[in-house]
């Protein structure tokens, strides 16, 4: 995620009622996040990295009508999703 100009420019209520709102529908949909890494001091492309584990796949398509309907966070996000399945780290480069 990069945070757009539009975010910085809502008042630090409003900032903070949509993080409210925003976290409240993660919850809700049972999103656990996995990692979540600033990126903020390294002038990379983005600003947060994160991994996220979700219950299935109604719960991301939830989750996308309710970024697009209610937050609208395309004004206020750049970001980029790609989907995965989780798969263990234990036997990677590991001699057989």
């Amino acid at each position: 995620a990069k945070m757009k100009p539009e975010f910085f420019q809502l008042s630090e209520e409003e900032r903070r009622e949509f993080m409210v709102r925003d976290r409240a529908n993660l919850d809700a949909l049972g999103m656990k996040a996995i990692s979540m890494i600033d990126c903020t001091e390294s002038k990379d492309e983005w600003d947060y990295i994160g991994v996220e584990n979700w219950p299935s796949m109604k719960e991301v398509e939830a989750r996308e009508k309710f970024e697009k309907e209610e937050l609208q966070i395309s004004r206020y996000v750049e970001y980029k999703v790609h989907l995965g399945v989780e798969q263990s780290f234990e036997e990677y480069g590991q001699p057989q």
